[in-house]
């Protein structure tokens, strides 16, 4: 029973007990006095044991309103705890996912940190590369400034075709500055085994710029240029530096030490056009870059080592004979003195002999004599 009906039932019981008491006046002021007395009388009697049954009822509906108060007052608890247990476990795993957030907050903050680190030591690191780019480009400045000098050029030229020789040959083949009968001098020259190698370094800088900055119109113009100065240099090189007569290779290098130049004169050819490559091989001079001279002195330096390997080889066989000879005077001697040795030992078994044979005498002597031997006495 619900505690909504134990009060309505309550409720009831009231109106019926008010409802009782009133008709009992009602019947009481109609009838006479006696029977208004019984009548008073027996509404006591049922009206007391109305009141019983009602304090009974009202005992039970007690009762029933406690049990039912004790239920929900339980379930509330229990419901209480619940909540409770639910809100502390949800304000555990609040909590935990706070920590947690809390843990990887931090962690990106970290990472954070060290990003804006490794950024600031990546932008001092750019700082001081600009800084680097910037004095690389005032040395380009001052060394394009430096290029504009012929001279200037030349010395550049011929420090980097010293440095190539003297790195891929040995260094008592290369001759710097060599100079001919007639005082004319060659920038380098190989000594090889057939002859002079001469090898001279041009740097054409002026008309390669002109070329590379020329428009689509003065292209042409400028590159036969170029061409007509390259072809100059081979016909100077070839009329001034091939000279089989003076001990060199019917043969001249032409050194270029830049390959953007080497191959707009010497590789690259538009229609129609000489093979510049071609003119310089008839003249006998080679033309190369860095990178073709290097590839060149390399095999210049593989053909150097098989004539060190065949002149060593020389040398052994030489000195195999020469110990050959030397053994084989050694076995005469060594022979010739076996010889000695034999008959230096049989000339010592005789002499053996020869004083065993004293001695026996000698002793005869003594048993025959009865005395000593004078000192120095013979047989």
């Amino acid at each position: 029973m619900t505690l909504t009906a134990v009060f309505a039932l309550l409720a009831v019981l009231v109106l019926a007990v008010a409802a009782l008491t009133v008709g009992v006046w009602r019947v009481a002021a109609r009838a006479r006095p006696d029977e208004a007395s019984r009548a008073v009388q027996l509404l006591q009697a049922d009206l007391a044991a109305r009141v019983d049954g009602l304090a009974r009822t009202q005992a039970e509906l007690q009762r029933l309103l406690n049990e039912q108060l004790s239920r929900s007052q339980g379930l509330l608890q229990q419901q209480l705890q619940g909540l409770s247990t639910a809100l502390r476990d949800q304000l555990g795993q609040q909590t935990s996912s706070l920590q947690g957030q809390n843990a990887l907050l931090q962690r990106h903050m970290e990472g954070g940190q060290q990003t804006l680190s490794a950024l600031a030591e990546k932008m001092g690191a750019v700082q001081q590369a600009s800084a680097r780019m910037a004095e690389l480009g005032r040395e380009m400045e001052e060394l394009q400034a430096l290029l504009k000098s012929p001279k200037a050029r030349g010395t550049l030229g011929e420090v980097g075709l010293e440095a190539l020789l003297c790195d891929l040959l040995p260094r008592d083949r290369v001759l710097p500055q060599y100079a001919f009968s007639d005082g004319r001098k060659v920038d380098y020259a190989v000594r090889l085994e057939r002859g002079l190698l001469p090898i001279d370094a041009k740097f054409p800088v002026e008309d390669f710029e002109r070329y590379l900055g020329a428009d689509e119109e003065e292209r042409p113009k400028m590159r036969r240029a170029l061409q007509a100065n390259l072809k100059k240099k081979v016909d100077e090189i070839a009329r001034l530096y091939v000279r089989p007569g003076e001990g060199t290779l019917p043969l001249a290098l032409l050194y270029l030490p830049a390959e953007s130049l080497y191959y707009e004169a010497f590789v690259a050819r538009e229609r129609d056009e000489e093979d510049l490559w071609q003119y310089a091989f008839s003249k006998s001079v080679l033309p190369l870059s860095p990178a073709t001279l290097s590839a060149y002195l390399k095999t210049v330096a593989l053909g150097l080592r098989a004539v060190a390997v065949e002149q060593n080889a020389r040398l052994v066989l030489d000195l195999l004979h020469t110990l050959e000879r030397d053994l084989a005077a050694f076995r005469e001697s060594y022979e010739t003195l076996g010889r000695h040795l034999n008959n230096a030992h049989q000339t010592y078994d005789r002499n053996a002999r020869s004083l065993e044979a004293f001695e026996n005498h000698l002793a005869r002597a003594k048993d025959l004599g009865g005395e000593e031997p004078p000192a120095g006495g013979g047989s």
